[in-house]
């Protein structure tokens, strides 16, 4: 099974689901929320019980907010 770590959670269900897994998703938080996140990204997976894999996302905020002028 492919490590998919770090990837954005469509590619990443993408690439199990290519390799015959059935994936299931968790979404992780902090109380505080991210503002402006955009990005859902793997943060964990399980390892696979016969063709069933976990993965835990969580929201990333990728882009800055602040500009160098």
């Amino acid at each position: 099974m492919t490590s998919v770590l770090g990837y954005p959670l469509d590619r990443a269900i993408e690439v199990l689901q290519s390799e015959g897994f059935c994936v299931k998703t968790e979404e992780a938080r902090s109380k505080k929320g991210v503002l402006d996140g955009k990005e859902l990204r793997v943060i964990r997976q399980s390892e696979p019980s016969g063709n069933n894999v976990t993965l835990v996302y969580a929201l990333f905020k990728t882009e800055p907010n602040e500009t160098n002028d």
